[in-house]
């Protein structure tokens, strides 16, 4: 059975094309909460570079803030790490966007609220390129991604670490459709805005291999419903961080 997570778009309605998620990928929830802080105590809103993989839900992806253009990315990051693409949505449907750092660990897909200058990004959606094996392809920083939240979410986290920096259980959709192992809510906990809105939706998924247990507890978590993190199945299933979706203000 496939059990890969359709990477989805919470705020905009789309899904994208499955990965396998990496076999290996561990992650320590102080040391990203410290390296985000580090980068953030720099400036509030660190500015384009080269290397800025920070990721501030709702102003900036990286060197991708709200005024930014495939031009200027182009002018910053060298035409070599951006590339004008085919993006997957969802249901077979596609639109020409602009993909960062192509087939590696780091690649990011734009779209566009302006179609036609390729302006104005309208969501960004971190997707770490994989080969057939399932296995992360390089990026700069070998492979491994580098990007992380304000906040200390990381690709490749897992569920419980999440949980622990939400600090409470938040919701995600049932596994096996467009829209599974999505967040669907915070639940007022420290990801969620001030006004209660979010800018993130963080797609969870688990490995093609299962043992019969974890089988057992996926299929009970199947489904157009939501589950709280901390349901006992989810929680035991652990399933990882495999895409991020970001929208601006």
């Amino acid at each position: 059975m496939n059990h890969l997570y359709p990477s989805v778009f919470l705020l905009i309605g789309l899904a994208s094309c499955q990965q396998k998620q990496p076999d290996t990928v561990t992650t320590s929830t102080d040391s990203l909460v410290s390296k985000a802080s580090i980068i953030q105590s720099a400036s509030e809103t660190p500015g384009p570079s080269p290397e800025n993989f920070l990721v501030i839900p709702g102003l900036q992806v990286g060197s991708v803030n709200a005024s930014a253009t495939e031009a200027s990315l182009i002018a910053l990051l060298g035409q070599a790490n951006v590339t004008r693409d085919t993006i997957y949505v969802a249901e077979g449907n596609y639109e020409i966007g602009t993909t960062l750092f192509k087939n590696t660990a780091d690649q990011a897909q734009i779209l566009w609220a302006d179609k036609r200058r390729f302006a104005r990004p309208e969501t960004v959606m971190l997707r770490p390129a994989h080969d057939q094996d399932g296995n992360l392809l390089p990026g700069t920083a070998g492979s491994a991604t580098q990007w992380i939240t304000d906040k200390g979410i990381k690709l490749g986290m897992s569920l419980q670490d999440v949980e622990k920096l939400n600090g409470r259980a938040f919701s995600v959709y049932g596994f096996g459709w467009d829209y599974g192992g999505l967040t669907s809510g915070w639940k007022g906990g420290a990801l969620e805005e001030k006004d209660g809105k979010s800018f993130i939706g963080v797609g969870f998924g688990v490995p093609e291999s299962l043992t019969g247990q974890q089988e057992k507890l996926y299929e009970s978590l199947l489904g157009d419903q939501e589950f709280l993190s901390s349901n006992p199945a989810m929680h035991t299933l652990n399933p990882t961080v495999q895409n991020l979706t970001v929208s601006f203000k």
